[in-house]
């Protein structure tokens, strides 16, 4: 009945997690369960209409790696790039189902990935796509919560699981409420699969007629056994066995209805809520049952998240759905915590097997997935007639131009009402899933509706009406992809899961007026406590470091540096949250400032250091061995001569956005240089886009990171060799001014951009220039993007002799040391300690792992950069513009020329001044600010230089870093 299989490549060696390289991260942050501690793998039923492809018949090596023990079967190991291909013999044509038995090995945020061929073609769109599962689990021995030094609950560290688990073919956004279904004629069908992404152990592969989940009805016909008695297992939601999601986590929930509660102390003791809304993040609780038979299910949950929405979960045991019903559990919403009985007032009864038992519960939008998809689909014609309409006007928005659409598009109407029907009709449905409620949900899909039909009325009038369709804040399209991620998010929290009897209820939710009463005193009482972790001050021989981050960073740092720097180096360290970076200096002047600072805005350490404030760490014997890790360019805006006062440790990137999908339409290249955009902006112009500098964003004051690198680019310097003036009178830099200026009053570059990443959602914007919050975004929270867009470098300047410059900035955060510190040797371990690969890459990991990937860490040391878990290819295009990363440095009176550089720009774009005319007004005020300021500091007297000021430069830096070798 199958014919089997053949293997093109051969698995080559097994990569990082990270990067491909030796992995930093210890062995232990990959674990697996003993064979006793987990049921064994359940298998789909192999009978005549199911066919097994048994890893054997792959024609590869079988693995002899140790977790393929616990599968029992045998496997093979398949590295990106490897595929496997098989031929079936179907006998009757029909739907079939593809499953797969595998385990992630190397994955550790990035869920392997492969796509399925067909006869020779993908049979669904999500066979191009198709994800496996990655698991995580508390770190081996964690039976309690870590306290920190203040007696509050932290999370547990994280680490990677491998788990053997049989794999049904699913959308790759799991918003189906099956698996994808493969329409297979009769006969014979020849299978390709091929993995893209990290490494698996695949063992065998099943191919079986797809049949639907039974009622719940006939459930219970096929699984007669008699009702348990007097059983009652509670387990706190808090501790998952394992999950398949890092960003799921415990929080802290101040209700007397939770448990475990304390009226004073941080207790993690819920699990979920907004971090657990992704469709496909799976919570498991393994749990023992005494005995075969039929139990019932409770959730003390709670959806306050969102006003009237019903959020849903699909429960699974063993790794499978039991019945129909449980595919799609609806949580209505509801403001405070409720008990949840699987069956409502006729609860679900549910066989269990004797011993060991598995329940799943995975987040799900199945409900909502035909509006999901009809969003996706209306969208998108939305944006295909608005682009016709613009290529008919040549984006005219003239009022009192008439235009008669319909000879151009005779059908138009025809179109906006096939629009505005496909939408109502699944208005229906989503008023249904949330039981007829109204909600913010269903209000923005009927606003979306009633725009378009509006529009219909008058076809004639859209070319002016634009901003009703696909432009604007209240237009249809951005209506609809506002609410595309409120479908697709499905919050929940859980505080407590009860499997028992159905003559053992668990104990209901009851809390008495005077106890709340009491509680709420006493809580307000405690409240006007000082917060410990702003508190200020060090025991003595303790290490004081204050840190300019949300408390979840803090204290993540402190676990850390007790659980390595401390014990390694002697050194206790305590950790505080930054009261405000602003008042460092007066921190300073009034002696309570700490020994060190971390996450200090990229502009205050010149300040400080200025001002004697700083240590210089180039005092220090190995600090040119240090610096290896960093770009030089990002340490200069922290250099004043010779000296350093600062360590860089996140950075920033600046790089070329663009969307993969809306180029290819209209067969606009990549441009890789500035002669590049300006070549492809009048077709982008054409249908009303335009491309985005990093210029357009932010407030009318353009500061040096915007403006510096035009100046860098055209190859012109800041200031005079000397630095005692101004470098803006070089002809180089006169050009450079010009070209930022003409980028918008002569080219038409937008000259303000409130979001970048929404107009990059929404394609007004497709493509641009922006930084890492974007990319952390469009990472995150755009879902529907995915695979649509990709980064390129930052465009180049060509210069008349041919050379091509791509300089952009990129400091964000910075660690500093005071110069008043009594333990500077201790300070600089560390300093050192504290951004080194090791430590920035296990520090990278955890926060992950906790908090998922929203958290991503833009760690300054590039080497533990390479490490990041995200796509290869976007790693490769930073890396490559960090090798042109360039600061602006910094010198007395610095700031009147970022100021004055802003005043020229706005003069020449806002009110056309001549660029020389403005450059010649601003090159006075600045070179008498910096000789009013180097007076100040000592380098000149009465005009005349009496003090060397050097200026450093990115070989500065570089010639520090060879001496070291």
């Amino acid at each position: 009945m199958a014919l089997m299989v053949l293997m093109a490549t051969p698995p080559s060696a097994m990569r990082a997690w990270g990067n491909g390289g030796t992995a930093v991260a210890s062995p232990s942050h990959i674990t697996q369960y003993a064979a006793a501690t987990l049921p064994p793998i359940q298998l789909p039923e192999t009978n005549g209409r199911t066919i097994e492809i048994p890893a054997d018949s792959f024609g590869l090596p079988i693995s002899n790696h140790e977790s393929a023990g616990l599968y029992g079967k045998t496997a093979v190991l398949l590295q990106p790039g490897d595929t496997v291909r098989f031929t079936v013999l179907v006998a009757d044509a029909g739907l079939y189902t593809l499953s797969f038995d595998m385990a992630a090995l190397s994955a550790f945020i990035n869920a392997p990935e492969g796509q399925l061929l067909v006869d020779g073609d993908f049979p669904a769109n999500d066979a191009r796509r198709i994800v496996f599962p990655i698991f995580y689990q508390n770190q081996q021995g964690a039976e309690t919560f870590p306290l920190d030094r203040y007696g509050n609950e932290a999370l547990i560290r994280q680490e990677r699981l491998i788990r053997w688990t049989n794999v049904p073919l699913r959308g790759v956004n799991f918003s189906q409420p099956s698996p994808l279904p493969l329409m297979l004629a009769a006969g014979e069908h020849a299978f390709a699969f091929t993995l893209a992404k990290e490494s698996i152990l695949l063992g065998s592969i099943y191919l079986a007629p797809f049949a639907p989940l039974p009622t719940y009805a006939q459930y219970r016909q096929e699984n007669q056994a008699p009702e348990s008695s007097g059983v009652l297992i509670e387990m706190e939601a808090e501790w998952p066995t394992f999950k398949n999601d890092t960003a799921i986590r415990p929080a802290n929930q101040r209700s007397l209805a939770v448990t475990p509660y304390d009226t004073y102390r941080l207790l993690l003791n819920t699990l979920g809520g907004e971090s657990w809304d992704r469709s496909g993040s799976t919570v498991y609780y393994a749990f023992d049952v005494p005995e075969d038979g039929l139990y019932t299910i409770t959730l003390r949950a709670l959806q306050n998240t969102r006003n009237n929405f019903t959020s849903f979960r699909r429960i699974t045991i063993n790794d499978a759905v039991p019945f129909a019903e449980l595919n799609e559990v609806p949580f209505a919403y509801s403001s405070d915590w409720t008990d949840v009985t699987l069956g409502g007032e006729t609860p679900y009864q549910i066989y269990l097997r004797q011993g060991t038992n598995v329940l799943g519960i995975e987040a799900t939008n199945s409900p909502y997935y035909t509006p999901i998809e009809k969003i996706k689909k209306v969208l998108i014609d939305i944006n295909t007639l608005a682009l016709e309409i613009k290529k008919l006007t040549g984006n005219q928005v003239d009022p009192f131009k008439e235009w008669v659409i319909s000879d151009y598009i005779p059908d138009i109407e025809a179109q906006l009402m096939a629009i505005a029907d496909d939408l109502e009709a699944d208005l229906g449905v989503l008023t249904a899933v949330n039981q007829g409620r109204g909600s913010q949900e269903v209000l923005m899909y009927q606003m979306a509706i009633d725009n378009i039909r509006f529009l219909a009325q008058d076809p004639n009038k859209i070319p002016t009406r634009l901003n009703r369709f696909s432009e604007g804040s209240g237009s249809a399209a951005q209506l609809l992809g506002a609410l595309l991620p409120l479908l697709q998010n499905q919050p929940l929290a859980l505080d407590k899961i009860t499997i028992h009897s159905a003559d053992s209820p668990p104990p209901p939710i009851k809390t008495s007026f005077a106890t709340s009463l009491v509680e709420g005193v006493k809580r307000f009482v405690h409240s006007f406590r000082r917060d410990p972790y702003q508190s200020i001050g060090a025991e003595a021989g303790e290490l004081e470091v204050w840190v300019n981050r949300p408390r979840q960073y803090v204290d993540l740092m402190q676990l850390i540096t007790d659980q390595t720097f401390t014990p390694e180096t002697g050194i206790p360290v305590k950790f505080s949250i930054m009261p405000d970076e602003s008042k460092l200096v007066l921190a300073n002047a009034a002696g309570i400032q700490p020994d060190v600072a971390l996450g200090v805005s990229t502009n205050i350490p010149y300040e400080l250091a200025i001002r004697n404030a700083l240590k210089d760490l180039r005092a220090f014997d190995d600090f040119d061995a240090t610096i290896n890790i960093y770009t030089p360019g990002s340490l200069l805006s922290y250099i004043i001569n010779d000296s350093v006062y600062a360590l860089p440790e996140t950075q920033d990137f600046w790089v070329t956005f663009y969307r993969q999908d809306i180029l290819d339409s209209l067969g606009i290249p990549v441009p890789d240089t500035w002669n590049g955009v300006i070549e492809i902006l009048p077709e982008l112009q054409r249908y009303g886009m335009n491309f985005n500098t990093a210029l357009s964003s932010g407030s009318g004051t353009k500061n040096y990171l915007l403006t510096a690198p035009y100046l860098f680019n055209y190859d012109a310097a800041l200031y005079s060799p000397d630095g005692f003036a101004t470098g803006l009178a070089s002809e180089e830099a006169i050009t450079a001014v010009k070209f930022m200026a003409e980028s918008f009053t002569i080219y038409g570059m937008p000259l303000t951009t409130s979001s970048f990443y929404d107009s990059f959602r929404y394609g007004s914007l497709p493509i641009g220039v922006s930084n890492f919050e974007t990319y952390l975004k469009l990472l995150t929270a755009a879902p529907e993007l995915n695979g649509l867009w990709a980064i390129d470098l930052y465009p180049a300047t060509v210069l008349p002799d041919g050379r091509e410059l791509r300089y952009a900035t990129g400091s964000a955060q910075a660690g500093i040391m005071f110069a008043n510190t009594d333990q500077p040797e201790a300070a600089w371990e560390f300093m050192k300690w504290w951004m080194s690969t090791e430590t920035q890459v296990d520090f990278q990991q955890q926060l992950i792992l906790n908090y998922g990937l929203a958290y991503l860490w833009n760690s300054a040391n590039v080497e533990a950069f390479a490490y990041s878990p995200i796509a290869q290819e976007h790693k490769d295009v930073i890396l490559a513009q960090w090798e042109w990363l360039q600061e602006p440095v910094k010198l007395p009176g610095s700031y009147m020329q970022e100021r004055e550089l802003s005043n020229a720009w706005n003069k020449i774009v806002f009110e056309g001044v001549n660029p020389r005319v403005a450059i010649d007004s601003a090159i006075i005020t600045i070179n008498r600010e910096i000789t009013r300021k180097m007076e100040e500091f000592g380098y000149l007297q009465n005009g005349v230089r009496v003090k060397e000021f050097k200026v450093p430069t990115i070989e500065t830096v570089r010639g520090w870093m060879q001496d070291d070798r």
